[in-house]
C-alpha cells in the first residue's frame, strides 16, 4: 500500500470517527478529545526526552486530562492548581540532574498540547453561546473541515503559486501563496456550512475569521511543531497513524486555530 492510499484512508477513518463523536457530544466526545489530547501530550514528552530532559509523565498526563477535561469537569482545575505545586515538591525531592528542564517540559505538556485540546470542548459543548445543540454540532464540524481542508488547499495552492516563503528557517517549502490559498479554501468550506446547516447560527464576518484563523494561523501551529521536532533530529511525533505520523502531528495546527477561534466567540458571544 503506497504512503498516499495509507495517508487517505488513516484521514477518512479518523473523520468518520470525529464526526460521529462531534455529532453525540457529551462525554463521548469530551472522552475521544481527552484520549487524543493524552496521547499527544505522551509523544510531546518523548520529544522532550530526546531533548535529553526527563519529564514526569505520569503526573503530567494526569494533569493533563484535568486540563483537557475542565470544561466539563467542575473540579478539574482545582487538581491542576495543586498538582503544579506538588509538582514544585516532586522536583525538590527526586535526584535529577536537570531539575529545571524535567519541570518545565512536563508543565508545557500540561499546557501544551492537552490545554489547548480543551477549546473543542468548549467550542462543542458550551451552553453560553446561546446557540442550539444541532448547531453547535455543525460549527464544531464545519471549524474542524475548514482546519483540515485548508491543510490541503495550501498544499495545491502553494505547489502552483508559492513564491515567498512563510518560515525558511522551520519549512521552505510553506509559503504565503500556500497559506493564503488555504485561507480561501477554508471560507469556502465555513461559507458551504453557513449557507447549508448553519443559516444564521453564523455571521459572514465569522466565516471569515474561522477562514483566517484555520488557513492563516493555524499552519504556525505545524511549524512550530516541525520546529521542535527538528530542534531534537526527529522526524515524526510518533508512527502510530499509518502516513501520518502521530497524533501530535495531526492536531498541531487544530491547537492553534481552535482557541483563537473559541477566543473570537468568547469575545462576541460570551462563549466560556
Amino acid at each position: 500500500m503506497s504512503n498516499f492510499t495509507q495517508r487517505v484512508l488513516t484521514a477518512l477513518v479518523g473523520a468518520v470517527l470525529v464526526v460521529g463523536a462531534v455529532w453525540l457530544g457529551g462525554w463521548v466526545f469530551a472522552g475521544l478529545i481527552a484520549c487524543v489530547a493524552v496521547a499527544a501530550q505522551f509523544e510531546l514528552y518523548g520529544l522532550v526526552r530526546a531533548g535529553g530532559s526527563e519529564p514526569l509523565v505520569g503526573p503530567g498526563l494526569v494533569l493533563g486530562a484535568c486540563a483537557t477535561l475542565w470544561p466539563i469537569v467542575p473540579g478539574a482545575p482545582l487538581v491542576l492548581v495543586v498538582g503544579i505545586v506538588a509538582l514544585l515538591v516532586a522536583v525538590l525531592y527526586l535526584r535529577r540532574t536537570t531539575p529545571l528542564l524535567d519541570a518545565a517540559g512536563t508543565a508545557f505538556g500540561v499546557l501544551y498540547p492537552a490545554l489547548l485540546a480543551s477549546s473543542l470542548l468548549v467550542l462543542r459543548l458550551s451552553e453560553a453561546s446561546g446557540l442550539a445543540e444541532i448547531d453547535r454540532f455543525w460549527l464544531t464540524t464545519a471549524v474542524l473541515f475548514s482546519i483540515w481542508g485548508a491543510d490541503s488547499f495550501a498544499y495545491l495552492a502553494g505547489r502552483a503559486f508559492g513564491r515567498t516563503p512563510l518560515f525558511t528557517r522551520v519549512s521552505p517549502k510553506k509559503t504565503w501563496e500556500g497559506a493564503a490559498g488555504g485561507a480561501v479554501g477554508a471560507f469556502v468550506l465555513v461559507a458551504a456550512f453557513k449557507v447549508w446547516a448553519l443559516g444564521d447560527a453564523i455571521s459572514w464576518v465569522d466565516v471569515g475569521v474561522i477562514a483566517l484563523a484555520s488557513g492563516v494561523l493555524g499552519p504556525f501551529g505545524d511549524l512550530a511543531e516541525s520546529h521542535f521536532k527538528r530542534s531534537v533530529g526527529v522526524k515524526d511525533s510518533a508512527t502510530w497513524l499509518p502516513g501520518h505520523g502521530g497524533l501530535l502531528d495531526r492536531i498541531d495546527a487544530t491547537l492553534v486555530a481552535v482557541p483563537l477561534i473559541v477566543v473570537y466567540f468568547h469575545l462576541t458571544r460570551g462563549l466560556l
